[in-house]
């Protein structure tokens, strides 16, 4: 206890004074990973602090991940590697390659500024809500992919998050209080869009049908911008939660949404067993890039985003302050299929 002392005569509020104290031990060694710090109520008598005061310096030092609270017991040292300006609560509903790309640019973009820890929730409420519940104190800013279909148990869980600290990335979700960030897909017009932009191709093809399958988190808002091009420009479309060989027909363009591409490479294979060439007798759009749809069947064309620029957007909120609602880039890649 004799250990801790505060810089008097400083213009720094009190629990700065005393939470730079105590990292100061850390780093001198005079407090090591796990140790017990002094209780609430002596610290507060050892430096004539009131116990908010050293409150306050305990939270700011948990939310960096310095030191942990254990409930009943007290505080303990729990990082004693160099102090980091941020401490990143990452949580995203699966892990993908292209979450990898999001992980990896949101990571080099704070660079040695912050420290992140990634979480997963697997679409679990349950899971989702003790996560939060679990690390409120923890980390300094929260960035958060949702895709959860119980919606006010999501909002009532994000809404226990500070706004301040908290970046929705990947999946819109604008029924939050005020001064959140937010990167998101804005698929509904993304998709209405780009099939606008390229209209002279889809002009090729007689029918339009759309996979959208039930457990595509996703799906519903870019049917309703599927649903908006065909009507807006006179267009027969038509659109299933599962593929059938019965939907297959010359003269149709198909797009497909499925995660693990089944309808996909369905169609590629039916295709092939009649003899049509993709691009001409059928058309195939197909969501998210990946390597092997660049060189598949001479190339699928695919609506994508650029998951790296999420990454490095979140991260610049994260470092500059800032706090508002980006759609991200979205293209619609042109390869054979189309």
């Amino acid at each position: 206890m004799d250990k801790l002392s505060v810089e008097k005569n400083s213009m720094k509020p009190k629990y700065l004074l005393l939470a730079d104290s105590i990292i100061a031990q850390i780093e001198q060694k005079q407090l090591v990973l796990n140790e017990r710090l002094p209780s609430v109520n002596r610290l507060s008598a050892h430096f004539n602090f009131s116990r908010e005061t050293v409150f306050k310096a305990l939270n700011y030092l948990s939310e960096k991940g310095i030191v942990k609270a254990v409930d009943k017991i007290g505080y303990f040292v729990n990082d004693v590697s160099p102090e980091t300006e941020f401490r990143v609560f990452l949580m995203l509903d699966k892990f993908t390659a292209f979450k990898e790309d999001l992980f990896n640019s949101l990571l080099a973009t704070l660079g040695d500024r912050a420290k992140v820890s990634m979480y997963f929730h697997h679409q679990n409420i349950e899971l989702f809500e003790s996560l939060i519940l679990q690390n409120l104190k923890s980390y300094t800013h929260f960035a958060i992919t949702t895709y959860i279909n119980e919606n006010q148990k999501v909002y009532d869980a994000l809404d226990k998050i500070p706004p301040e600290k908290l970046i929705i990335v990947d999946k819109y979700e604008p029924n939050l209080a005020r001064g959140y960030g937010m990167v998101f897909q804005d698929f509904e017009n993304d998709i209405f869009n780009l099939l606008v932009k390229n209209i002279d191709l889809v002009k090729k093809y007689e029918r339009l049908v759309l996979f959208n399958r039930e457990n595509a988190p996703h799906g519903n808002f870019i049917k309703k911008g599927f649903d908006r091009f065909c009507a807006d420009n006179s267009f027969k479309g038509e659109v299933y939660n599962r593929f059938s060989p019965d939907y297959f027909e010359k003269g149709t363009l198909y797009i497909t949404i499925d995660a693990y591409d089944r309808d996909m490479v369905e169609i590629i294979k039916l295709a092939r067993k009649s003899n049509w060439e993709l691009g001409k007798e059928i058309g195939l759009i197909s969501y998210n890039d990946t390597s092997t749809k660049e060189i598949l069947a001479g190339g699928i064309s695919v609506i994508s985003t650029d998951f790296k620029k999420m990454g490095e957007e979140a991260a610049k909120m994260i470092l500059e302050g800032r706090r508002e609602h980006k759609s991200n880039e979205t293209k619609l890649i042109l390869r054979n299929s189309l």
